[in-house]
């Protein structure tokens, strides 16, 4: 006779065994998924970046060439002035749409110096004060970069068009393996529970799982809102 005891052992061993190949197959698919997301982003930061050469190149100089021929016309007295002025004002927007697109500083001069330029341009001319402080002594990669500028662009637009706050801090820091980002405004917040999730904030938290970064959102009516992520690196 078979001892029961043993069968038994040998049906819980060969459960284990069935269990961890599970797992060894789950862990594949979530990689397999998350390398799938991470190249559609780059395919999509690749694309913005044809994009933006294209605005600056192609119809960036046209209006260029468009608006010195209105100012002169306007000099000589053939037209109004606010023609040209108009002008003026869609290259300017043309031109930003680009930098934003695909900002060169932050390939040219890096992180830091793309994230002052960032709450610059998103502030510029609102009712609010901004703080930024970079505390990263050693650059990360590229990737990595990226993915941190575009949580804090689509952070700080959300806070500037919808949070009708007075103050936006923004702080980057790298310790370790680790690059963090947090972008807190005092605005209006809102109910983590009722809210509807948003393109804004459903964008941010998938691009953050495609790199295995922790995403936190912390907010309540009247008390603000603070983004954080935890990029590993």
């Amino acid at each position: 006779m078979s001892d029961p005891k043993l069968k038994i052992e040998q049906e819980i061993e060969a459960l284990r065994r069935s269990q961890a190949e599970l797992r060894h197959l789950l862990q594949q698919e979530q990689d397999t998924l998350r390398d799938l997301a991470q190249r559609l982003w780059s395919q999509q930061e690749a694309e913005r970046a044809r994009l933006s050469r294209e605005l600056h190149d192609g119809l960036g100089q046209l209006l260029t060439a468009l608006t010195r021929r209105l100012q002169s016309a306007a000099d000589a007295g053939m037209i109004g002035d606010e023609i040209p002025e108009i002008a003026t004002q869609a290259l300017d927007d043309v031109r930003q749409m680009s930098r934003l697109m695909r900002p060169r500083i932050l390939d040219d001069l890096g992180l830091e110096a793309a994230l002052h330029w960032l709450v610059r341009t998103l502030c510029e001319g609102e009712d609010l004060r901004a703080d930024v402080k970079v505390d990263i002594d050693t650059p990360p990669d590229s990737a990595s970069a990226i993915l941190v500028f575009r949580i804090a662009q689509e952070a700080l637009t959300n806070a500037v068009r919808h949070a009708n706050a007075s103050m936006i801090n923004v702080y980057a820091s790298r310790a370790g393996t680790t690059l963090r980002l947090d972008v807190i405004d005092d605005g209006c917040g809102f109910d983590m529970d009722t809210v509807e999730q948003g393109v804004g904030l459903t964008s941010m938290r998938d691009r953050a799982a495609a790199f295995a970064a922790e995403f936190y959102v912390k907010s309540r009516p009247g008390g603000g809102c603070h983004i954080s992520v935890l990029v590993p690196l």
